[in-house]
């Protein structure tokens, strides 16, 4: 296969093989596995199997690899702790049929946070997750909607000594050109998350982390009752996956603010609001 968008030169082959691997899942249209690289480095393989008529569809807009692997560079690029992206490509795999693929650095010592949640009892006494609410914060600040911001696509590396908060799996990523605090975009990734660690923490601790986010205090406590209320289900990202979809398409033929606005108003419109 021919790498594009990433470090290695475009155009020269790469080999890569899931029987010379590691097997970490393998579904009818996924298969994902650990493999060396030639040059000595341990990465990730993530292969998404396409029919002929989706694959010639996804020629024409962006595939699924490549905006994950746009994300991921943007968060690489802000100093965001995630999966490094190396490289993507498209065509026919041999017995595995047309397909896409995504290839990033493999995050050593490292879990998921849903895995360490559900099988260290004692994390929610102590792990601090302020740090991964501020790099949240930062990623929203710089127009990054992440769109799958769930406990299983958040690693934890150097667990217990220096826990790091790795993001990853970004296939529904959207760019705005604009701070997105405070915004349906942002307050989904909010809402995401915090479903999947509120049953494991107290309020007060839930409480530090919308600090860590910059939540004035005049809204966290019915910031709160929302995150506690809420629950994703398959129909509802569905919806908000099409809603976003709109929204960043209108993002790039509307300009936000007109550029001749008083500096004064359009201070006063990119005022963060959780209401």
């Amino acid at each position: 296969m021919s790498p594009r968008g990433g470090r290695l030169p475009e155009g020269i082959p790469v080999e890569l093989s899931p029987t010379r691997g590691e097997l970490i899942k393998h579904e009818p249209i996924t298969l994902i596995w650990r493999e060396v690289l030639a040059d000595g480095r341990q990465v990730v393989v993530k292969l998404y199997r396409r029919g002929l008529i989706v694959w010639w569809r996804r020629l024409t807009s962006s595939s699924r690899v490549q905006c994950e692997f746009n994300g991921l560079s943007l968060l690489e690029k802000l100093g965001i702790p995630c999966s490094v992206p190396l490289f993507w490509c498209n065509g026919h795999f041999g017995l595995y049929g047309w397909g896409e693929i995504l290839v990033t650095e493999w995050v050593a010592q490292s879990q998921s946070l849903r895995d360490l949640l559900v099988t260290r009892s004692e994390v929610s006494g102590f792990l601090d997750l302020s740090p991964l609410f501020a790099d949240m914060a930062r990623m929203h600040r710089a127009g990054l909607h992440h769109g799958m911001l769930r406990t299983r696509n958040i690693l934890v590396k150097n667990y217990p000594e220096r826990p790091v908060f790795v993001f990853i799996d970004m296939p529904r990523f959207h760019h705005f050109r604009r701070d997105i605090r405070g915004t349906r975009m942002a307050r989904y990734d909010l809402m995401s998350l915090c479903q999947g660690l509120i049953p494991f923490f107290p309020e007060d601790q839930v409480l530090l982390w919308l600090s860590a986010y910059g939540i004035p205090e005049s809204e966290k406590i019915d910031l709160l009752v929302r995150l506690k209320q809420f629950r994703s289900t398959k129909f509802l990202r569905r919806v908000g996956g099409a809603e976003f979809n709109v929204r960043n398409a209108m993002a790039k033929f509307f300009t936000f603010y007109p550029r001749n606005a008083p500096e004064n108003q359009q201070q006063k419109e990119s005022r963060t609001s959780y209401q």
